[in-house]
């Protein structure tokens, strides 16, 4: 009887660990899946102790007798651990090549130190535009300042046509507690097609953050864009566009200029991702960007070119950082490619760090590899091009 129990035990922890982990490495068939993915690779280590311990009743119902079962029970066991150790091996290899010290005990158990309780938030309306209203969530650091800080205004991603600001709050609170306000923003997100209006709204906010910066003791020329999918899409263009008439503010602006510009996994081509769509069983992405857009590269070649942030580059766009994960089911990692490839030529100062293992939205996990990996990238970056 207690074999049995064991090897029951054995198949289950080992079996659902592995059910798991293998999304790690397998493409996804379905959206839901795709989440399970990133929820796999950013927690890995946890489904890992999972299948060790699967393998560790094996071992038990093995010296109970069970010596041929055990056997056949413990290989999920030991798969789990081993797809498990992807995304910490991967993640470590990067962090040597880049001098960054990685934290498994913030890993596990997570580092609120990191993290500001005196940061204070607020909420405001910065334009009312064809009847909608637009509002972003302020987070200023608690500690008063003599000196005026810098500002990063954040772009939420959602396919353009869903998510909403502060979706990842723990990163604007973690900004303000290194001492920069951090403004996340709204944009229209119907009707679309909504490449100009959404591109206007965030060009909108910019402007907002400078016009009224004495109220947040901001210093107006020192503004980031810092935005995740879509809106890091949407951050790049409006960060390269600042004097394209067919990508105007949707409200006055005389200002929407910003110092520096942070994108994570963004699509930046739309005439490539839409001939090369990512993994269309977890979403359409040809089908996105023609909703965005209005049209296809066949139908609308010239909205497909201005909608696209390689289209802006040149040698004025601001200075430029980028991530993207080796594993993105959403958006091509080529994607970050192509920009890099644009912004060499007109010699932008950029920085681009590929992860392997990751995912889209890796950074959903505040403590897990890669938003470790990608904290003190981006503080180095807005330090050198902002200051605090």
């Amino acid at each position: 009887m207690l074999r049995k129990a064991l090897l029951i035990a054995a198949f289950l922890c080992g079996g659902l660990a592995t059910l798991f982990t293998m999304w790690i490495v397998v493409p996804a068939p379905s959206f839901t899946l795709f989440q399970v993915a990133v929820g796999a690779s950013e927690w890995s280590l946890w489904f890992g102790a999972a299948g060790l311990a699967g393998a560790g009743l094996s071992l038990l119902a093995r010296a109970a007798g069970s010596r041929r079962a055990a056997w056949v029970a413990l290989s999920p066991g030991v798969l789990a651990v081993g797809l498990s150790l992807i995304p910490p091996f991967a993640g470590w290899r990067v962090a040597r090549e880049n001098d960054i010290a990685l934290s498994p005990g913030q890993y596990f158990f997570g580092s609120p130190d990191n993290r500001s309780a005196s940061v204070e938030r607020t909420t405001e309306t910065f334009a009312t535009v064809e009847g909608q209203t637009l509002k972003l969530d302020v987070y200023l650091p608690g500690s008063k300042e003599t000196t005026l800080r810098a500002a990063v205004i954040v772009v939420h991603g959602g396919s353009w046509s869903a998510g909403e600001r502060s979706d990842y709050p723990l990163w604007n609170e973690w900004l303000a507690g290194q001492g920069y306000a951090v403004f996340d923003v709204d944009y229209r997100l119907a009707p679309q097609p909504n490449w100009q209006t959404a591109t206007g709204d965030v060009k909108c906010a910019v402007g907002w953050v400078k016009a009224n910066a004495g109220k947040f003791a901001v210093d107006p020329a020192r503004v980031a864009l810092l935005g995740r999918s879509a809106g890091g899409h949407l951050a790049l263009l409006a960060a390269y566009s600042t004097n394209e008439s067919a990508l105007p503010p949707s409200c006055a602006a005389p200002d929407a200029s910003v110092r520096a510009v942070v994108s994570l996994y963004a699509p930046t081509d739309l005439k490539w991702g839409y001939e090369h769509p990512a993994n269309r069983r977890v979403l359409d992405g040809p089908g996105k960007i023609r909703d965005f857009t209005g049209g296809t590269p066949a139908s609308a070649p010239e909205t497909i070119r201005l909608a696209s942030a390689t289209t802006h580059v040149k040698a004025q766009s601001p200075p430029t950082l980028l991530f993207h994960g080796g594993r993105d089911q959403l958006v091509s990692d080529r994607h970050m490619t192509l920009l890099t490839e644009r912004l060499s030529q007109h010699n932008v100062p950029h920085r681009a760090l590929l992860i392997p293992y990751a995912q889209h939205a890796f950074d959903y996990n505040f403590d897990g590899w890669g938003s470790q990996l990608a904290r003190p990238i981006i503080l180095d970056f807005l330090s050198t091009h902002l200051g605090k």
